[in-house]
């Protein structure tokens, strides 16, 4: 019987750590890789990697990682390195610090948003470039 893929049902590749839908879980999640959580958990979530919220999700926690995506529900602040990504069934409480932020419509984002791009060339930085063969 072929089984239908994590990256088939959530979009997303490589995750090391995965709560699916219908797990509960109750405290701090850490991880050096990508989580993908598609079930209920409480408590905050910590990752170099990328944060995964599925469908299913109901979470109330804050997420520290370099990418989040928002599809389910969660309740909490959320920084991010890279983007913050709110899909069209995602619903979002607290805050957001991230490098971008997407809202898909039909998503919900309700809290303070705060941009934190990345560091930008300067005019003294292009000539610099050109001037050693870049």
């Amino acid at each position: 019987m072929a089984r239908k893929s994590h990256d088939d049902a959530l979009g997303m590749a490589g995750a090391e750590t995965i709560i699916g839908a219908g797990v509960t879980v109750q405290g701090n999640l850490s991880s050096e890789s990508d989580i993908i959580i598609d079930g209920t958990l409480t408590g905050d979530i910590k990752t170099e990697g990328d944060v995964t919220v599925g469908v299913n999700a109901q979470i109330s926690a804050n997420i520290q990682a370099t990418h989040v995506t928002v599809a389910g529900n969660l309740v909490g602040n959320i920084t991010a390195t890279g983007e913050a990504s709110i899909r069209e069934t995602g619903h979002v409480k607290g805050d957001i610090r991230a490098g971008g932020l997407s809202v898909s419509t039909g998503g919900v984002f309700i809290g303070r948003s705060l941009m934190t791009p990345p560091e930008r060339l300067q005019p003294a930085d292009i000539d610099t470039a050109e001037e050693h063969g870049a």
